[in-house]
């Protein structure tokens, strides 16, 4: 039987080639569109606050790989020369592979990062040993370049891998081990589908050959780098496997694990060093994705400029090597001479020590970026685990009348409350080397995410949750916030006189007393508006992310809150003091994090401090200004941290909580903190006082009270920007600190009033400016509340009624 049949009469040689390479293009096109698409949309739905439906991910890449192989399905069943209609099967059989481990993607990447890449790779295991079956009995004739040997293809990996090292970063042990397997697995898939059709496509000679046949292994290459990684790694994998198809296809198929493991090593650094969750919207554009990009681009053109080297090579050795002539199949071939024999094997032990010294030299070359300008060390995610049993501290902030004697019986109930109930749990979980960081603001433990540790939680019956808590993996350069060519003002900004905040200066209140503390990004407190209000001392600055030991601001957004609040010139309360808590970098946070700020604001201790034994209580602040919250994307669920804002309001401190930025949609306040009843929730209205579309609207979901509370000046607001300058921004952060300035204000006018956080709430929402609703503008459930609060802040009118306000019964 002839393996390469002729062509049926009447049908045009030209038919089925192109027929099959308009397959190939559209096969190609459809998943690397597809895809990006489909990630750009589920970015937006993230960011505008759109539930994402489970099946988003899986269903998609199933739809995605189904279509685009469909036209090679169809060649491989109309196409009767044998070698197209194996280039046909090889693409369709790809596809089918893509559809089935897109199904991996239905179960969550937050259910455990290891986990999903182990039952990834598993999929992907599996379907290289049913493929097998498909292999094509006898490979194609015509010329034949015998190509990379293993060693060298792992060289040529290696090579590709390089750029990796400096930009990425490793997450856990285990996670790194998890990405080893499955860029093992895929490379095993890609060698089983490359030999499901012809390994040579047979044409006349070697350079056309490796070119078309890097074209056919391409196809495959796009198919499964679309469907494979966490959502997120299919692009990077997108770009850096296709490119190296050349490489691909020199790989002598010879060689069973010549091509896999060049496929594998190739794909470790998309799938190992890069944190797939951040190669998001939110960090654009200089974070992660910057430098996802930049090993991105540089990874394909290395895969490229080798690839075209290797093959340009075995080109030439090809063309020079003899060519025998053809002998009647019943003549055996003639022995080679003795002193060619040796000579050969001599070659052939001089190659493999060359290419044994290139390899080793490569690992070296790696592990030199890893440990130099590199990221070294392993960051992998942690779990935030939350306990049933929470302190109930109404009782004790009920018995004491002081404020000081109140926050201090407040924070004594909680230390003793965590430390009794978490013993149990912190025995176990360090006899497995876990790793645990305990709080006690809200009766929760951080820990280490392995598979063992998570069976260990899943038994245990005094544990309420366990949630991730995703740690941004470091990168080369964080950067600095960009220059602002902003003004100083020369007068007072108009959202201070918005607020009606200059008539209540001119009494001599400007918040002096008061503390007001700021969980942002951080703070510059060399700027000149916040210098002389910071209080200083050992106990007031944080920063749980990097431990610096001095108020610092990479971002820019935290030093325009805080200004907005206390600052000189742009300050509601330009004579309060404040102390800082840096709760996001780059600019996204985890709930730990988020939680050890809060925490550090009932009790701040030293730089290096234990929350537990050196918090000091005396030291709270009063007001707390938070323009952050904490999605699922973060790791926090509904409630996650309402046990510790009501035990700050217990406390007597006042949360202030921005209502965030997903408008003008009802019922988008749904993130903590400001869902919470028991922070004051704030939304954002521009310089006319109409609502900024951007505000979140309510009702909260489950939750009958309105949201926001209040809405504040938050449209291109003039505040402070890191190096002394200035910068206009919008949003409910900007709204937010408006109000824990105006609160500041009130409890300066009226002392007695400080610490009593049910009737300030009151007075600012009775003071509050009448905002009238738009004719386009929505009332959420029915009521302009759910969209506006009580109004807009009205310093001047809160502090007068504060005046008036009779002190509450002892």
């Amino acid at each position: 039987m002839q393996p390469y049949a002729p062509v049926p009469s009447g049908v045009p040689r030209w038919v089925a080639p192109t027929l099959v390479s308009l397959a190939g293009v559209w096969a190609v096109a459809v998943t690397a569109i597809g895809q990006s698409v489909a990630w750009v949309v589920a970015e937006v739905l993230v960011i505008t606050g759109y539930d994402r439906p489970g099946a988003y991910w899986p269903g998609l890449t199933v739809a995605t790989a189904l279509v685009s192989g469909a036209p090679a399905g169809l060649a491989w069943l109309l196409v009767k020369r044998p070698v197209i209609a194996g280039v046909a099967r090889s693409w369709t059989l790809a596809a089918a592979c893509a559809a089935l481990i897109g199904l991996v993607r239905i179960v969550p990447w937050s259910a455990g990062d290891t986990a999903v890449a182990a039952l990834e790779a598993l999929v992907a295991l599996v379907l290289a040993v049913l493929v097998g079956r498909f292999r094509m009995g006898q490979e194609p004739s015509g010329t034949r370049i015998v190509g990379l040997g293993t060693a060298l293809a792992t060289a040529t990996g290696l090579i590709v891998l390089l750029p990796w090292w400096w930009v990425g970063a490793l997450g856990s042990p285990l996670d790194a081990a998890a990405a080893v397997v499955a860029a093992l697995a895929l490379g095993v898939l890609v060698s089983r589908l490359r030999r499901t059709g012809p390994v040579r496509v047979p044409v006349g000679g070697p350079v056309a050959g490796l070119v078309l046949d890097a074209l056919v292994v391409a196809v495959p290459l796009t198919l499964l780098a679309g469907a494979y990684g966490a959502p997120g790694a299919q692009l990077l994998l997108l770009a850096v496997l296709p490119a190296a198809c050349l490489l691909v296809a020199c790989a002598n198929p010879a060689r069973r694990w010549a091509d896999a493991l060049l496929v594998a090593v190739a794909a470790f650094g998309p799938l190992a060093l890069v944190d797939a969750e951040e190669i998001s919207l939110l960090l654009i554009p200089d974070d992660v994705p910057r430098w996802a990009t930049i090993g991105t681009g540089s990874s394909a053109w290395l895969a490229l400029v080798v690839g075209a080297i290797v093959a340009l090579v075995l080109t030439l050795r090809a063309r020079r090597a003899p060519h025998p002539t053809p002998r009647p199949e019943a003549t055996p071939p003639e022995p080679a001479p003795p002193e060619a024999a040796a000579a050969a094997g001599r070659a052939a032990v001089r190659g493999r020590v060359v290419v044994g010294a290139l390899v080793v030299a490569l690992v070296v070359a790696s592990a030199a970026v890893w440990l130099g300008p590199g990221q070294s060390g392993f960051h992998g995610d942690r779990l935030f685990v939350v306990l049933k049993s929470q302190a109930n501290v109404t009782a004790a902030a009920n018995t004491e009348t002081g404020l000081v004697a109140r926050r201090s019986a407040v924070h004594r109930v909680l230390v003793e409350h965590a430390r009794r109930t978490q013993a149990p749990l912190l025995d176990a979980l360090r006899s497995h080397d876990a790793d645990p960081t305990s709080y006690y603001l809200v009766n929760a433990i951080e820990v280490d995410d392995t598979p063992l540790i998570r069976a260990v939680l899943a038994s245990r019956d005094d544990v309420a949750t366990t949630q991730p808590n995703p740690e941004l993996r470091p990168i080369p350069d964080e950067g600095s916030p960009d220059a602002q060519n902003v003004p100083a003002p020369t007068s007072t900004p108009t959202n201070l006189t918005a607020i009606n905040a200059p008539d209540v200066w001119g009494d001599g209140i400007d918040g002096r007393g008061i503390v007001v503390g700021f969980s942002d990004s951080g703070v510059d407190a060399t700027h000149p508006t916040l210098r002389a209000g910071y209080r200083g001392g050992a106990d007031s600055w944080y920063d749980p992310w990097y431990r610096t030991t001095s108020p610092n601001d990479a971002n820019g957004h935290g030093t325009h809150t805080a200004a907005t609040a206390v600052g000189k010139q742009v300050g509601v309360a330009p004579g309060a003091s404040w102390v800082g808590c840096a709760n996001l970098a780059r600019p996204l946070g985890n709930p730990a994090y988020y939680l050890g700020c809060l925490q550090f604001m009932l009790a701040p201790f030293p730089a290096g401090g234990d929350p537990f034994t050196d918090g000091d209580p005396t030291r709270a602040a009063d007001v707390l200004s938070n323009s952050w919250g904490c999605p699922e994307l973060e790791g926090c669920a509904a409630g996650t941290l309402e046990p510790a804002v009501e035990a700050l309001s217990a406390a007597g401190i006042f949360v202030v909580a921005a209502a965030g930025n997903t408008g003008p949609r009802c019922r988008t306040i749904t993130d903590p903190i400001g869902r919470y009843d028991s922070a004051f929730t704030v939304g954002a209205v521009d310089d006319n006082r109409k609502i900024a579309s951007f505000s979140s609207r309510g009702p909260v979901p489950g939750d009958a009270d309105a949201k926001p509370d209040l809405v504040a000046p938050g449209v291109d607001v003039l505040s402070a920007w890191p190096g002394g300058g200035y910068a206009q921004l919008s949003g409910t952060s900007m709204a937010t600190p408006h109000v824990a300035g105006v609160v500041a204000l009130i409890w300066q006018a009226v002392p007695t009033l400080r610490g009593d956080v049910t009737r300030t709430a009151a007075i600012l929402r009775a003071t509050a400016q009448e905002i009238s609703l738009d004719a386009d503008d929505e009332a959420c459930g029915d009521s302009a509340r759910n969209v506006v609060g009580a109004g807009e802040v009205d310093a001047a009118a809160a502090v007068a009624l504060a005046r008036q306000t009779p002190p509450a019964p002892r």
